[in-house]
């Protein structure tokens, strides 16, 4: 395994060299709460040592970025000047903000995306494993799509009685296949019929 002390601290935590004390802290609380012991992101990625060592060097990033050296109390009044300068990050390749890169600490324990070619039915557990492979949250999917969270949840479990009519169903399933970057349509067609066997026939709408 890497280690982590190698990385640079803004590196470590996903975010630019030049982050304001904001974003380092809010960087910080992220990964910080991401990679609390017993949570999903660590089962069976790294051993206790291991998550030890994560931990420390994420703390050592977070002081750093900050300005103050890793052995100073984290309470003291004035931050002493950094004691050794930092070499310029190398700039992220055109049109990919610093934002956009993973960090290191998550690229250890993002689980892996499963493998998807032409034959792979695609299920409602494919859908959620590789939305967690990305790092992202139910909430963040909901929030970019417009689709209520129990929905999603809904679908990725296949609880197909707790989603709505087929033409909305549809429609979510196709807005959450484009946020996976999937084709829209071969995700619904292989939804569609485990929908609809679950589901019971709906009225037809007569004319008026």
């Amino acid at each position: 395994m890497k280690r982590f002390d190698d990385a640079p601290p803004w590196e470590l935590l996903g975010i630019a060299p030049d982050a304001s004390r904001d974003e380092v802290q809010r960087a910080y609380e992220r990964l910080t709460a991401l990679l609390a012991p017993g949570s999903l992101a660590l089962y069976s990625a790294a051993d206790a040592e291991e998550q030890r060592g994560l931990q420390r060097a994420l703390h050592a990033a977070y002081l750093r970025m900050l300005g103050i050296a890793a052995e100073e109390p984290r309470h003291s009044a004035t931050p002493p000047p950094a004691r050794d300068a930092t070499p310029p990050a190398p700039q992220p390749p055109p049109g990919v903000s610093p934002a956009s890169r993973p960090t290191a600490a998550a690229a250890l324990v993002l689980p892996a995306a499963p493998a998807i070619d032409e034959r792979t039915e695609i299920t409602g557990t494919i859908l959620r494993q590789l939305r967690e492979s990305r790092g992202r949250s139910a909430d963040e999917v909901a929030a970019r799509t417009r689709i209520r969270r129990v929905f999603i949840e809904s679908l990725e479990r296949e609880d197909f009685r707790a989603l709505p009519e087929r033409v909305f169903t549809r429609g979510f399933v196709m807005s959450y296949a484009r946020e996976l970057g999937l084709d829209p349509a071969r995700v619904w067609a292989s939804i569609e019929p485990r929908y609809l066997a679950a589901r019971p026939p709906e009225e037809p709408h007569l004319p008026i």
